[in-house]
């Protein structure tokens, strides 16, 4: 009886559900926000060198350590439109406002000698529509999140050259509560009522980054930074709404490898240039892939990769007072029959300003605010509960973002 209990919830739950993935986030508590994140290889001025870029660390004359946070405060919300079958309301204000820390230390062992390491959480993903939503049956809470150890090492090979790398060991976090559509007639007030599971599983694994830091002329700074793919493996259990079993859970989610080009262009005593170019290998993530018990369900997904430009200026406006502003793009993943609201990804548009304080040439204190606009994510999916079809009206975040970097 159990055995048939878990098989036909579990049936239920694959009618709908996929867990793709989570958002990458450059946002990591340092001043690149105010860049939108431009310059993000090239730049080199902090601590937060060892994560973005390790061969950058050879930029930074002493040893140095960071304190980065920030705050996301999302928007979103879905409209239904006249194609969309499955009977419920818009969800809501979906978004919730995520805080975050990260940490990063560069020891400088010698001028051409540094070690470094950070710690951070890049990617994760936030979101909990109102109840009986008409995208329930595919999400109806999500949390996720991943927290990267990475330590790093970086030699400055000659004048012009530097080199970098580190291994990353990332922990993975994934809760997630799905309804399920069932023929229970609610005795008092009468309707169908839905059922309910919550799914949670871990993961750690392990990676590798690579970076070169190149000065071909005094004025000219170019970085290139490799971050490899991370493949979470996520083993937990799903719980079931007044069904006392917890089956075993799987399913699988890809960190895709990532290369990021950046350019640090000195115009004047005062002005610097920025540019980014960037590639992300989403199209790693080619199904979705959930075990529960002894049912296994597999969800075609065949997401493209996605490029990545920008542009981003700093200013020395006075000797201890830097501005910075920067706006970048990046593709969508997706298209709307494969989108699905657990990641409301499209294309996505920053812009953002900051400025760095510099107090008595050790310590650096930074602020800066972004905006991020994730596009209309356009969703239009077809499975056995019907046909979840309409946009997202709102689908932005603001960013909010101060760190503290001294030399040490």
């Amino acid at each position: 009886m159990r055995k048939r209990s878990i098989a036909a919830l579990s049936a239920l739950l694959f009618s709908g559900t996929t867990f793709p993935a989570a958002f990458q986030l450059y946002e990591l508590g340092t001043p690149i926000v105010g860049t939108a994140d431009v310059g993000q290889a090239a730049v080199a001025s902090d601590a937060s060198t060892a994560y973005f870029n390790p061969a950058g660390m050879i930029e930074l004359p002493t040893s140095e350590f960071m304190l980065g946070t920030q705050t996301i405060l999302p928007y979103t919300k879905f409209d239904i439109n006249n194609q969309n079958t499955i009977r419920g309301n818009n969800g809501g204000e979906a978004g919730v406002l995520t805080p975050g820390m990260a940490l990063y230390y560069v020891y400088s062992y010698s001028p051409k000698l540094k070690l470094g390491v950070s710690f951070v959480s890049p990617y994760g993903g936030l979101l909990n529509y109102a109840d009986g939503w008409v995208g329930r049956y595919m999400v109806q809470d999500t949390q996720f999140y991943t927290l990267n150890l990475n330590p790093s090492v970086a030699y400055k090979v000659n004048k012009w050259l530097g080199i970098g790398g580190g291994f990353s060991v990332e922990y993975a976090n994934l809760y997630q509560t799905v309804a399920l559509p069932t023929s229970f007639i609610d005795p008092v007030i009468g309707g169908v009522l839905d059922g309910q599971a919550n799914i949670k599983a871990t993961n750690t694994h392990t990676g590798f980054n690579l970076g070169v830091i190149i000065t071909p002329y005094p004025k000219t700074k170019i970085g290139i930074a490799y971050r490899s793919q991370i493949v979470h493996n996520f083993k937990g259990t799903t719980t079931f709404l007044r069904i006392l079993t917890t089956p075993a859970t799987t399913t699988q989610m890809t960190m895709p490898q990532n290369v990021i080009v950046s350019i640090d262009q000195k115009i004047t005593n005062k002005l610097n240039l920025l540019g980014e170019f960037g590639w992300s290998n989403w199209s790693a993530m080619k199904k979705s892939t959930v075990t529960i018990d002894s049912l296994t369900a597999t969800t075609v997904l065949d997401w493209t990769d996605t490029y990545r430009g920008g542009l981003g200026i700093q200013y020395q406006l006075k000797p201890n007072w830097k501005l910075q502003a920067g706006a970048s793009y990046d593709s969508s993943p997706t298209n709307a029959d494969k989108r699905t609201p657990d990641l409301p990804m499209d294309r996505q548009i920053r812009a953002g300003a900051g400025f760095i304080y510099t107090m008595k040439d050790i310590i650096q204190i930074a602020a800066s605010y972004e905006y991020i606009n994730f596009g209309d994510a356009d969703i239009h999916n077809v499975s056995s509960n019907g046909v979840l079809s309409g946009s997202y009206s709102k689908n932005w975040a603001n960013v909010l973002q101060v760190s503290v970097n001294a030399m040490v």
